[in-house]
């Protein structure tokens, strides 16, 4: 029960993240959720949650969405997802864990970087396979897909809408592949995604309101601070539990 609330704590977290940005949901709640709970089941329980946000964002987003760019996105993540799963099934505890914070510290160098990315099918193609590999290793298939969108000089509505959308479809490819891979979701992992589904709603609702209110830079500021501390905090662990 205890780990029911924290979990829950942490997804109101991640949520209302997931809200203001439209990113970061896995990359805050992942490193959270592993520090109680065993990586893989920690990402499966975040992919579940993801594809269960899946409805409401597409009713209240679907005007917004680049569907072309989503379109690429998502079958480059046909190709990466596949492989990202096998290594998620396949890595000890706490290796994943300093994993899952070197990924964390790669996206915040990504959108630190503002690279400028050409448009076309084959930079879309090439982050789509990036995505989907740390979608299927870790629910983070952010740091591509979200440099990729803010490198295109996107306005932040598309790319917030676009990523939701494109997220949610990541989530699903990667959980699949990860039961075809290890038959690791369980009725307690179930469990935990429903208990902690209220706290994504609630978490979305109010970020998505903060949203509307903030520039482009405090939230971006806002999900770089929260990301760090998650990376950082689940780093830790990870060395501590190798060394």
């Amino acid at each position: 029960m205890d780990h029911i609330f924290i979990l829950s704590a942490a997804t109101l977290a991640a949520g209302f993240l997931r809200g203001v940005t439209g990113f970061g949901f896995g990359l805050a709640a992942v490193p959270l959720f592993s520090l109680v709970v065993p990586p893989l089941h920690a990402v499966i329980v975040i992919e579940i949650l993801q594809i269960a946000a899946a409805p409401f964002d597409i009713y209240q987003h679907h005007r917004r969405i680049d569907r072309k760019a989503v379109g690429l996105l998502c079958l480059g993540t046909l190709v990466g997802a596949p492989a990202g799963a096998l290594l998620a099934t396949q890595l000890p505890p706490d290796v994943m864990r300093v994993a899952i914070a070197a990924l964390v510290f790669v996206g915040l160098f990504a959108l630190l970087a503002k690279v400028a990315i050409p448009d076309g099918r084959g930079p879309a193609l090439g982050t789509g396979c990036a995505a989907g590999l740390l979608a299927g290793l870790a629910a983070m298939p952010g740091p591509p897909a979200v440099a990729y969108f803010l490198g295109r000089g996107a306005d932040k509505a598309t790319s917030r809408a676009s990523l939701l959308i494109y997220f949610s479809f990541a989530a699903a490819l990667a959980l699949l592949f990860i039961e075809l891979g290890s038959d690791a979701i369980s009725v307690d992992l179930l469990y935990i995604a429903a208990a902690s589904y209220p706290a994504l709603l609630i978490g979305t609702y109010a970020g998505s309101l903060l949203f509307k209110r903030l520039g482009d830079g405090h939230y971006r500021m806002a999900a770089l601070g929260i990301m760090l501390i998650s990376a950082l905090l689940t780093g830790i662990k990870g060395l501590n539990g190798l060394l």
